[in-house]
């Protein structure tokens, strides 16, 4: 599918994102042709579905924003 396609699909899917991570989203996802494959595709959004769980998680006072010092991040991004 084209990077039109697959921001249909996540929209579909339940997640309303801006342009920017779209963008990072294509870049990560597709091929040089900007196509997404299917594996790709649910690769997609299983990290998206997971990275939204995590956050509203840690988001405990539920402001939207979350406060991380070097260790957390680092213990994020390992895994």
């Amino acid at each position: 599918m084209n990077a039109y396609e697959m921001r249909r699909v996540l929209e579909t899917a339940g997640f309303q994102l801006n342009c920017q991570l779209h963008q990072v989203i294509v870049a990560r996802f597709a091929d040089e042709d900007l196509i997404t494959d299917f594996d790709s595709l649910v690769r997609c959004l299983i990290q998206l579905e997971t990275l939204f769980k995590m956050f509203r998680k840690l988001d405990t006072e539920k402001s939207g924003t979350i406060e991380w010092n070097l260790v957390n991040w680092l213990c994020f991004t390992v895994i």
